[in-house]
């Protein structure tokens, strides 16, 4: 054969080579992806490893079994919430599924995902006897776990009550709220019902269904209120305690206590009627018609056409019946909807005063106008991969848009946080918004920098 035909075959085989790499690269990888994971031979156990995350120690603590991994849970106390801590919740499912250390990191959160992937890693190296064994005392008690511990109230704790049932009641919103507690052979809660007729369906009756789970669970009255149905709430707290009290033993020797349990404040002297009040909204004047009954506020119906409708429009909605469950202007506002909100509660506050003097008074004073020069300002900030850019043009009544802009930010992460976030400003009015959950490093940024432009339109 020639030096000429050598060189063609040879060029056939380098041809050939790489079709078949290309096209059986799937199957090239799959079989370089099982070579390279050998057999790893583990003692089963739990073994517990750390590895320095992006805020302080991230540490995993890895049940071993003769399979192989049977689960991983993963703590970081240091880790941004949304965005580390995020991480760490959707990481030991990946683990267990792939049997190693190996995993793709969580978008965003790449530091926080190497150091699990470290952490893990170094518990399978115990569990094979790579390494010994890393004996890890307890964390010590913290100033404030303490304290709480010496506040706690007798019996608060799972499995300290005398096994029976027992039965609380306090003042809920419509009336009394009675709770029946079984305690088991244990000592702990086995169940509780909750009953209350004259709570609001869909409301504080919702909320007393949703908060019989919640204490058994807790094993104490230490549960978070129902939202929109804190009255409610309070009551079942109250009434579960009360039955606690007795399943303690303190039922008898606290009196006063159990008194108090069965009170809660009542609604103000109103006179019954219709009332109505307005305070300067987001785009013009919010309306309340208040109406009042015996036991109370009967019904809010709220208006102001000049809100945004799928922000401050959705918010008076949502705040309506919030109001009927409070009996008073004293509410949370809706998230993203500060002017809103705020103009929401002045309306219906006003309107109560004049239910107060039963009889018509003049509205509540309006919000503070415009502080602002109208033009166009830009500001700056610091973001999660650079600087985030914002550009907000200010009008006689406020801020009429902001742009925002972040080349660095992820795409899927801080990109679509700064899409919601320049909205949010405007329905605000200010820099003054809620961040966007998951994105707590992107959202800060352009909180600064709306401010930073805002700064220069004082």
């Amino acid at each position: 054969m020639t030096q000429k035909q050598k060189g063609y075959v040879g060029l056939g085989v380098m041809l050939a080579l790489g079709v078949g790499t290309v096209f059986g690269s799937d199957s090239l990888y799959k079989a370089i992806d099982v070579m390279s994971k050998e057999k790893v031979d583990y003692t089963p156990g739990t073994y517990v490893g750390s590895a320095q995350g992006f805020g302080g120690e991230v540490v995993a603590t890895v049940t071993v079994g003769a399979a192989g991994i049977e689960s991983v849970d993963l703590a970081g106390a240091g880790e941004t919430p949304g965005i580390g801590v995020t991480a760490l919740e959707q990481l030991p499912a990946a683990f267990v599924e792939s049997n190693s250390s190996l995993v793709d990191a969580v978008a965003g959160a790449t530091i926080s995902s190497q150091a699990a992937m470290d952490a893990v890693q170094q518990a399978l190296d115990q569990a094979s006897g790579k390494i010994e064994v890393i004996a890890r005392e307890a964390a010590p008690e913290t100033e404030a776990e303490a304290e709480e511990k010496k506040d706690a109230p007798a019996g608060d704790a799972k499995g300290d009550y005398t096994p029976g049932t027992y039965e609380g009641s306090a003042k809920g919103f419509g009336g009394d709220v009675k709770a029946t507690v079984v305690i088991g052979a244990g000592g702990g809660i086995e169940s509780v019902e909750l009953t209350g007729d004259g709570e609001t369906p869909g409301l504080g009756a919702d909320a007393l269904k949703k908060l019989e789970p919640a204490f058994v669970e807790a094993g104490s009255v230490d549960v978070d209120a129902v939202a929109g149905s804190t009255i409610s709430s309070e009551a079942a707290v109250k009434a579960v305690q009360a039955a606690l009290d007795q399943a303690s033993g303190q039922g008898d020797a606290d009196d006063k206590k159990a008194e108090d349990a069965g009170k809660s404040a009542g609604p103000a002297n109103y006179a019954p009627g219709t009332y109505e009040g307005s305070a300067k909204g987001f785009g013009g004047d919010v309306k309340a018609t208040v109406v009042v009954g015996d036991a109370g506020i009967e019904s809010v119906e709220l208006s102001g056409s000049g809100e945004t409708p799928e922000l401050g429009g959705e918010a008076l909605k949502q705040l309506s019946p919030v109001f009927v469950e409070a009996g008073s202007a004293d509410v949370d506002g809706v998230a993203g909807c500060t002017i809103t909100s705020d103009a929401a509660k002045k309306a219906v506050e006003a309107a109560l005063k004049e239910a107060e003097a039963g009889e018509a008074a003049p509205a509540s004073a309006q919000a503070a106008g415009n502080s602002f020069k109208a033009g166009t300002y830009e500001g700056s900030a610091k973001g999660f991969g650079g600087d985030v850019k914002a550009t907000v043009v200010v009008g006689d009544a406020g801020i009429e848009s902001v742009e925002l802009s972040g080349s660095g930010e992820t795409p899927e992460l801080g990109g679509e946080a700064l899409k919601k976030l320049g909205p949010a400003f405007v329905e605000a009015g200010s820099a003054d918004v809620d961040a966007v959950a998951g994105c707590t490093i992107t959202s800060d940024a352009a909180k600064k920098a709306v401010q930073a432009a805002l700064d220069q339109a004082k």
